[in-house]
C-alpha cells in the first residue's frame, strides 16, 4: 500500500466526487474552533488503531459533492443535530473508501464515525491525543468548502 500522500489523496478523492480535489501536506496545523468529525479505523495485520480527525464542513463537502447536494444546501444540513440521515450515511462512505489510501503500511478498515471526541473509545483516543504518526493536510474542493484533514496513528 502506499504511503498516504497528497497526490494520492487527492487523486483519490477527486475520482469519488467527479470534482477536482487538492490536499496540501502542510508541516503542522493550529487546532482550529471548527467542528470536527473523526473517522476510526482499525490496521491490519496487527490490529493498529488509525484515525481520521478533518473538519465537519470538509466532510459534509465531499458527502454533499457524492450525492450531488449544492455547497449552500450542506452548510444548512450540517447545522442540524443530528446530522440527517442522508448526510451522514454518506460521510460515513466518504470515510469508508478513504479507507484504500490512508495507511501507510497494511489494511485500514473502516469501523465508526462520531462527532464527539468522547466517544472515540481509548485506543483511538490514544491515537488523537498522542499519535506515533501524524500527517496534516490542507484541502480545497471545486465548488465547496475546503478545510483541515489529519490521519493520526
Amino acid at each position: 500500500m502506499s504511503e498516504p500522500t497528497a497526490h494520492a489523496l487527492s487523486r483519490h478523492f477527486s475520482n469519488l466526487i467527479n470534482r477536482n480535489v487538492s490536499f496540501v501536506q502542510a508541516k503542522s496545523i493550529l487546532e482550529n474552533k471548527v467542528r470536527q468529525v473523526y473517522g476510526i479505523y482499525e490496521v491490519f495485520p496487527g490490529n493498529k488503531p488509525l484515525v481520521v480527525k478533518a473538519d465537519l464542513s470538509l466532510l459534509g463537502s465531499f458527502a454533499g459533492a457524492m450525492v450531488g447536494l449544492p455547497d449552500d444546501e450542506v452548510k444548512e444540513r450540517l447545522m442540524v443535530n443530528p446530522i440527517e440521515e442522508l448526510l451522514r450515511d454518506a460521510m460515513n462512505e466518504v470515510f469508508n473508501v478513504a479507507a484504500a489510501v490512508i495507511a501507510s503500511e497494511g489494511r485500514a478498515v473502516f469501523r465508526s464515525m462520531t462527532t464527539s471526541p468522547l466517544y472515540l473509545g481509548p485506543e483511538a483516543e490514544q491515537s488523537v491525543n498522542n499519535p506515533l504518526h501524524r500527517t496534516f493536510f490542507d484541502v480545497e474542493i471545486e465548488g465547496y468548502v475546503g478545510g483541515k484533514f489529519f490521519i493520526l496513528s
